[in-house]
């Protein structure tokens, strides 16, 4: 279960397992990661394919979606080299704006401790915020946490809660742990 939730925050948050921090994702890990990424990832913004100048430009006159594009690109290297601290300011941005991708993306690097300092309990932070707004993925990562009492005390009817959330709006991995009665 443990690896199971690991991979998936870290698939969620730009697949390090091949970049900055790969020696430090358990194999196990770094096999979900490598399986691909479940939500949230580098390239799922309209900015995806759009040259990097541009996405700086409306970034930097304040459009949420193209400031986390730009930091999930400086987190990959994409279009330069990899600058870690400014991926996470661009994502901070966007995150502070209120926009649900961005604040769960924030959490994973808190989760993952990736750029900023490994906190469970910030991490949280962020995944509520987005989950209230309905972003699944958030509402998955905060069935785990209630589950495995990371960041927040363990509370299974707290987990079944957010992980119902999530399988209503068609996360499948919220929806097996819905299925093996979490």
């Amino acid at each position: 279960m443990v690896w199971r939730v690991a991979g998936w925050v870290l698939s969620c948050c730009m697949g390090f397992a091949g970049g900055v921090h790969a020696e430090a994702v358990p194999e196990p890990v770094r096999g979900a990661v490598q399986a691909g990424p479940v939500a949230g990832a580098q390239g799922m913004t309209r900015y995806a394919n759009v040259p990097v100048r541009f996405v700086r430009e409306k970034a930097q006159a304040g459009d949420e979606v193209a400031q986390l594009e730009l930091g999930l690109r400086y987190l990959h290297g994409i279009e330069g080299g990899r600058d870690v601290p400014a991926g996470v300011r661009w994502i901070e941005k966007a995150a502070s704006s209120g926009m649900p991708q961005a604040e769960h993306e924030l959490g994973a690097l808190y989760q993952m401790g990736i750029g900023v300092p490994r906190d469970a309990q910030r991490a949280v932070e962020w995944f509520r915020k987005a989950a209230i707004q309905g972003y699944a993925p958030s509402q998955t990562a905060l069935g785990f946490a209630y589950e495995n009492g990371t960041g927040v005390e363990r509370n299974g009817e707290k987990a079944a809660y957010w992980f119902e959330k999530a399988a209503a709006s068609g996360d499948g991995i919220a929806r097996e742990s819905v299925e093996a009665g979490m």
